[in-house]
């Protein structure tokens, strides 16, 4: 009997706590920062919710042996649309990199969102 109540445990964890699998928050927030960006030509395709990990994603680059977010790269893209505050909630981000305004790279409008000065780990922008 004990070993049934085991094997229904493992499944009911698996079922009802897949958190376990998701993103952490570091990489929800770059979804949420994804989704006010306009992607044309699919750079950021490998940013999927369903990954166990954001480390690995296009651009994005994480401090050694955790899953927080050390730096965003992502020049030349010809991404547009703007910069989502949620910005602010990578609180371990050192750089920032997207370029503005140039025609062989990105066409982001808008001002920079305030909520960035809340990165008080932010060297380069």
């Amino acid at each position: 009997m004990g070993h049934v109540a085991w094997m229904l445990l493992v499944i009911a964890t698996t079922v009802f706590c897949p958190s376990s699998l998701a993103l952490p928050q570091d990489g929800l927030t770059l979804l949420e920062i994804k989704s006010t960006l306009n992607d044309t030509r699919n750079f950021l395709s490998n940013w999927q919710e369903s990954d166990e990990s954001h480390c690995t994603w296009t651009g994005i680059t994480c401090h050694p042996g955790e899953q927080r977010v050390r730096s965003i790269n992502l020049p030349y893209m010809q991404l547009g649309g703007i910069i989502s505050p949620s910005i602010g909630k990578l609180s371990r981000l050192h750089r920032l990199k997207f370029k503005y305004r140039d025609l062989s790279s990105n066409s982001l409008k808008g001002a920079i969102p305030s909520s960035i000065g809340r990165l008080t780990h932010l060297r380069a922008l």
